[in-house]
């Protein structure tokens, strides 16, 4: 690593680099002139860019040494190497899931996989109204082969530890995720801001709860005390990139060991905040069954994985119980994992209607009055979710939970 040869590159530039790697210059066929470079940059931290050739196409990430949507917000460049180190990680577990690793520059911080151009992100699909019931269930199996293949349970606890210790040092984007997810929303801080004045009384409300805060405290020393599996550690519905039948997540540049629901969490966190953007009682309906079939999903793949018939490798935690005390054990563990998805899937949400990174789902709702009213109705059911955390013990209480609040909360169109 040569910090002096970091640049910013450019369309010359990076066709000047992917010349001089003929793994990738093959892949795009044709001479350098004929490539094609476009920006696709589209979220908070780095520079994405597209090059195609004749033969075929690229996606090129670079950090840049500050937040990409705020240059005063000064970061460290090593994000795209804990990505890269991330994919190693992931693609022999759940490579198909995912985008294929190519080439990590160390000194411009540059990141070379597969382009996914004929692929839509998924936040974008739920907005303009395409239904992939596919989808769900895939991201269930993913966040199952990932943790579980990457935890005490999948492999011997030296490799564990070598990546935790590898992962323990992302920790610029650690202190964003604690910050923004499970700091900020809570407190006054000039990150802060929501658009609408109906929100502020929920806001306070969320703030003056004790119930509310010490579930988030806790969360929050869950987060950074329970290392069990190697996280995504941002998984929303912009962070995944799908077809009718192909699902791949991206950007894994804030992997971190964490607690394996926080992953669950930040997805049906997501799920959420799209059903309570969609005044469609049909669209609504779909969602639930969305989040519903995640959870299934990545409840029986990690269970699957876990019961395989196959020896563990040495050193894995398996337990030692076998017959009823062993099915005792896995089921204290799932919920366990419940527990946190839970509490995840509500911090998610407070922190994208009133903390410093929102979505765009609400953005599509014309009426600002009938926008409000579904933000005010996302960030109640969070607020209730939280200050009722004990309450919640499983996924079909979550979703019961979700359809009583809509019935009181949201507006209905068909």
């Amino acid at each position: 690593m040569n910090p002096t040869a970091y640049r910013t590159l450019d369309a010359a530039a990076i066709c000047d680099l992917m010349a001089g790697l003929p793994a990738i210059a093959a892949r795009l066929g044709g001479a350098p002139a004929q490539w094609q470079v476009r920006e696709v940059s589209d979220g908070n931290l780095n520079n994405v860019f597209l090059v195609g050739g004749t033969a075929g196409e690229v996606c090129l990430k670079q950090a840049l040494p500050h937040v990409r949507v705020d240059p005063t917000w000064k970061m460290p460049l090593d994000r795209t190497f804990f990505e890269a180190e991330w994919l190693r990680a992931i693609q022999p577990l759940a490579g198909g899931l995912t985008t294929e690793f190519l080439h990590y520059d160390p000194d411009l911080y540059v990141l070379i996989v597969e382009s996914l151009s004929g692929h839509t992100v998924l936040r974008t699909a739920l907005m303009q109204g395409v239904r992939w019931p596919g989808v769900a269930p895939r991201i269930g199996t993913f966040v199952a082969h990932a943790t579980f293949g990457t935890s005490l349970l999948g492999r011997p606890f030296e490799d564990v530890f070598t990546a935790r210790r590898l992962f323990a040092a992302n920790l610029a984007l650690t202190r964003i995720t604690l910050d923004l997810v499970l700091d900020d929303p809570y407190r006054d801080h000039p990150r802060n801001h929501w658009h609408d004045p109906v929100l502020t009384p929920i806001v306070l409300d969320i703030r003056s709860s004790a119930a509310t805060l010490l579930a988030v405290e806790n969360l929050r020393r869950r987060f950074l005390s329970q290392p069990q599996a190697l996280l995504h550690g941002d998984l929303h519905t912009g962070s995944i990139m799908s077809t009718a039948d192909d699902t791949r997540v991206i950007d894994g540049e804030f992997a971190v060991y964490g607690p394996i629901g926080f992953d669950c969490g930040m997805f049906v966190g997501n799920l959420v905040l799209h059903y309570f953007a969609t005044p469609d009682r049909l669209a609504r309906q779909a969602t639930l069954h969305d989040i519903a079939a995640f959870w299934h999903s990545f409840h029986e793949s990690f269970l699957a994985l876990w019961t395989a018939p196959e020896t563990p490798p040495p050193g894995t935690l398996r337990p030692l119980a076998y017959g009823p005390a062993a099915r005792v054990a896995r089921q204290r563990f799932m919920d366990e994992i419940m527990a946190d998805t839970i509490g995840f899937a509500a911090v998610e949400i407070i922190r994208r209607i009133i903390g410093y990174a929102h979505t765009a789902d609400f953005d599509i709702i014309a009426d600002t009055r009938q926008r409000a009213t579904c933000r005010a109705g996302a960030l109640g059911f969070a607020y209730s979710v939280l200050d009722h955390l004990a309450d919640v013990h499983t996924m079909a209480d979550f979703l019961r939970h979700l359809a009583e609040h809509d019935r009181t909360g949201l507006p209905e169109t068909r």
